[in-house]
């Protein structure tokens, strides 16, 4: 389990740009960077309720952090840089049968020209390499990755799969950071290239899978696996 420090409830304004959006906090507004690159387009309504994390840095432009928000009904976590942390918990805890047997946890590992979230080793296991994926956007209870192009993702899956000439094991790990989720897919539409590799890599034998999350004003937690469609 992940935790919001000292959350602030806020009202959403508009999106400004790429990192940036402007909030509402008792009738003042404020900016808040969004830290995640994608689009989020129906996270960024103006009037939906979000939860914001006050800047731990004075000197910052921005004053709050957004963490999430309030979308039909449930909590949607926005924060990208949170899922390394919910994996390495996950891989510490054991919650994927892939996990037994590895006691070692290392993240932000360079190999070659690409640096991976997370290595896994263990006595007699092969080193594991995990890309970890953070996904907000859900049609129909679908997840689906990504909500915008990501040149750089479909790369590290390539880079992923070719690590097995190496006699490694891998694993491709989408956290979807809202609840109502049963499934996820490769989005084809908005990134076909990102498919392409998705589909390509687990050919090559890289692991795939894809948890859920239970998001609250406070925390962010893992519910359990779903189902991976290609």
């Amino acid at each position: 389990m992940i935790y919001v420090h000292h959350p602030i409830r806020g009202e959403m304004i508009r999106k400004v740009n790429r990192f940036l959006a402007l909030v509402s906090i008792d009738g003042r507004v404020a900016q808040a960077h969004i830290p995640n690159s994608g689009r989020l387009a129906e996270l960024m309504t103006p009037g939906l309720s979000v939860i914001l994390e006050p800047a731990d840095k004075p000197e910052r432009k921005t004053s709050f952090t957004l963490k999430s928000v309030r979308f039909q009904g449930r909590w949607v976590c926005v924060d990208s840089t949170l899922p390394n942390a919910l994996a390495e918990q996950m891989a510490k805890d054991t919650v994927l049968p892939l996990f037994e047997g590895y006691s070692q946890v290392r993240r932000e590992v360079s190999m070659g020209a690409h640096r991976f979230d997370m290595r896994l080793d263990g006595e007699g296991k092969k080193p594991m390499i995990v890309e970890v994926k953070s996904v907000t956007l859900v049609k129909d209870g679908v997840a689906m990755f990504p909500d915008a192009p990501t040149i750089r993702g479909a790369s590290h899956l390539r880079a992923l799969a070719a690590l097995g000439d190496e006699g490694m094991e891998r694993l491709a790990l989408f956290i979807i950071l809202r609840s109502d989720a049963s499934s996820l897919l490769p989005n084809l539409q908005t990134d076909p290239e990102f498919t392409k590799a998705l589909r390509d890599s687990q050919k090559a034998g890289v692991h795939m899978r894809a948890v859920k999350c239970a998001v609250g004003e406070r925390n962010v937690r893992i519910l359990g696996p779903v189902e991976i469609g290609m």
